[in-house]
């Protein structure tokens, strides 16, 4: 009889969604498996209002300012060096309260 392979799954890169506080700044940590790997990483902030917003990723990690009570979409993709070689994208929701 074959062993089946378990593939363990990791840590995603961001959670599908994170809640904060108003007037709290956003600080999302990125876990990738190899930290030390060089990426591009971009992100897009789209707020529940239609408005939007990007910005590059540094030290794996996603620093916005504060921002209004809401459910707002967070999208991150991440390529290789550049972009155009391949890359994932990853989503999470943002929900601001009072």
């Amino acid at each position: 009889m074959k062993k089946l392979k378990i593939q363990k799954l990791g840590r995603p890169v961001i959670p599908s969604s994170k809640e904060f506080k108003q007037n709290s700044p956003i600080y999302i940590p990125l876990f990738f498996a190899d930290p030390t790997k060089k990426r591009q990483i971009v992100w897009e902030l789209q707020l529940e209002d239609g408005l939007r917003d990007t910005g590059n990723v540094q030290r794996n990690r996603v620093n916005l300012p504060s921002l209004p009570v809401g459910k707002h979409q967070l999208t991150l993709i991440v390529g290789q060096p550049m972009l155009v070689i391949g890359h994932n994208i990853y989503q999470c929701e943002l929900t601001i309260s009072e």
